[in-house]
């Protein structure tokens, strides 16, 4: 047998910015790429940023991205900067546990020959984020935009290169490759709606295919805020390698994850990599109980919304969060309303649709809020000309807004400017504020909602600071598994040994289960021989 070896390159003692390389048999895979918010929100905010000029330098320097080298894509590499840190040898795949930018967001640094390994579902909403995105150092993660190392003044400098923009190769380890799929990885709504086509950068997309060829990988739908998300299971000569990514068991679609806990568990698991968001926390911020299920998000919502009848309701939930569109769309659909949405919802329904024909489309039912705007992105113009006759202006609800609900995010408030209600109702269905400048985002929020005399649900004030009771947090669910589940799911696996990630307690997992499994706590940087 040969060794199974681990490598933490982020993740480890914080949540999010996963990014973990599996070595074993030969062979390698990435587990997730993400964002480590919590080391970028160190440093830096909206008008400081990393410096586009300098390629990978910033990210590096400050800590955002590991140091190794032969894994980050060279052009990205300005020639004064050298990268220190071990080699990496040749990567099959990352493998991407779902699209949430915690798990994916760095996966435009990686070299372009490293295949992508996921679902359809998260391969199209990977595609829809890009498309409708700024354009980022690092964020390009599915087609890559070209840069080159040039010379200004003295001084190496990354610039965007005119180029052909090379797309990276697509495994599709759950659910079907077929035309619909392919034909929206392939889409190019700069090509489309240009005037002049052969003035714009072309992307070239990579092949996509079912499954990997080299390694044995198996991929399990599990229940997370996103749809979409996947556990793996990779096959070692120790045994398989299960890693979790971040799952719960309170959603609607809990038991998908009560499904692979049952396939994965048989033989048993050598090692278990899992996550562990809300280990530690009990009667905190998220309490283990059936108050903060999906189940309750639609029922109290339901009740909420039946006392509205007449007025102006928002509805704000997290991005990306499909399953609480669904929601809400369900208490519109109960209570005679229409649901509206922004057109970047429309625009990843649209692109989940092409992989899942379950998603809803724009129609009759869920409209596309065209809101003042000087111009359109081209992605916007596509999805409005696709949709065109399910578009709706601010004086359509501003005439009658007792027959709509607006999913609004906080960034969209602005438009209480062109609606104006008399009254109506904000309905908070998203996450805590959990830093200082989240809360100066719910205390702005509460000043606009104040002047247009809008009453809001999910959240409360006391001494200027917004707070979350348990009557608060019925209209929100975690997207991840409480701890008392987090102890079903190792005891049912019942893995040889237990690797805590994405957590800021993982000596919770120590105290619970050294007794019974070897519990390996991670270190980013560290080698472990598993």
């Amino acid at each position: 047998m040969t060794d199974v070896k681990l490598l933490p390159l982020g993740g480890c003692n914080t949540i999010g910015g996963s990014k973990i390389l599996l070595e074993f048999d030969g062979s390698r895979v990435l587990l997730d790429f993400g964002i480590n918010y919590s080391q970028l929100n160190r440093y830096y905010e909206e008008f400081l940023k990393p410096r586009t000029t300098a390629g990978l330098m910033d990210h590096v320097v400050m800590g955002l991205i590991p140091n190794v080298r032969n894994l980050l894509r060279d052009d990205l590499v300005p020639d004064d900067f050298k990268l220190t840190g071990p080699k990496i040898g040749k990567v099959d795949a990352v493998l991407i546990s779902h699209a949430h930018m915690d798990h994916c967001g760095d996966l435009g640094f990686l070299r372009g020959d490293i295949p992508m390994a996921c679902s359809a579902l998260t391969a199209s909403i990977v595609k829809a984020t890009q498309d409708s995105s700024k354009t980022e150092i690092g964020k390009d993660g599915l087609y890559a935009i070209p840069r080159e190392c040039t010379e200004k003044r003295g001084t190496s400098i990354i610039k965007t290169k005119r180029d052909e923009m090379p797309g990276r190769d697509l495994c599709i380890l759950q659910g079907g490759v077929d035309n619909s799929l392919k034909g929206f990885i392939r889409l190019s709504p700069s090509i489309e709606m240009a005037k002049d086509p052969n003035r714009c950068k072309k992307p070239c997309p990579g092949n996509i295919q079912k499954g990997i060829q080299t390694v044995d990988v198996k991929a399990y739908p599990v229940d997370h805020s996103i749809k979409g998300a996947t556990a793996f299971s990779i096959g070692t000569s120790q045994g398989n390698v299960i890693y979790t990514g971040d799952l719960r068991l309170h959603g609607l679609a809990a038991d998908k994850t009560k499904e692979f806990i049952s396939k994965a568990r048989s033989p048993r698991p050598y090692a278990l990599i899992i996550e562990g968001t809300r280990a530690g926390r009990r009667s905190d911020s998220e309490p283990d109980s059936e108050s903060s299920s999906e189940q309750k998000v639609l029922d109290t919502a339901k009740e909420l919304v039946s006392s509205m009848t007449g007025d102006l309701v928002i509805a704000d939930f997290g991005p990306r969060n499909i399953e609480r569109l669904e929601i809400f769309k369900e208490v519109s659909d109960e209570h005679g309303r229409r649901l509206v949405i922004t057109t970047k919802d429309a625009y990843m329904l649209n692109a989940m649709h092409s992989a899942d024909r379950d998603t809803p489309l724009p129609g009759d039912d869920l409209l596309i809020y065209d809101g003042p705007k000087g111009s359109d992105e081209k992605w916007e113009q596509w999805i409005m000309g696709k949709y065109e006759d399910h578009v709706i202006k601010p004086s359509q609800v501003r005439d009658s807004p007792g027959e709509y609900v607006l999913s609004f995010s906080f960034f969209d408030i602005k438009h209480l400017v062109d609606l104006n209600p008399a009254r109506g109702h904000y309905i908070h269905s998203s996450s805590e504020a959990y830093n200082e400048e989240q809360e100066i985002d719910f205390r702005r929020l509460a000043e606009w909602l104040r002047r247009f005399n809008i009453t809001w649900y999910g959240f409360d004030f006391i001494d200027n600071k917004p707070v979350f009771t348990d009557e608060h947090r019925a209209l929100h669910a975690s997207g991840h598994a409480s701890g008392d589940d987090l102890e079903y799911i190792v005891r049912e696996l019942n893995p040889e040994k237990l690797i805590p990630v994405h957590t800021e307690s993982p000596e919770w997992f120590r105290e619970k289960f050294e007794d019974e499994y070897q519990v390996i706590l991670p270190e980013n940087g560290k080698s472990i021989d598993l």
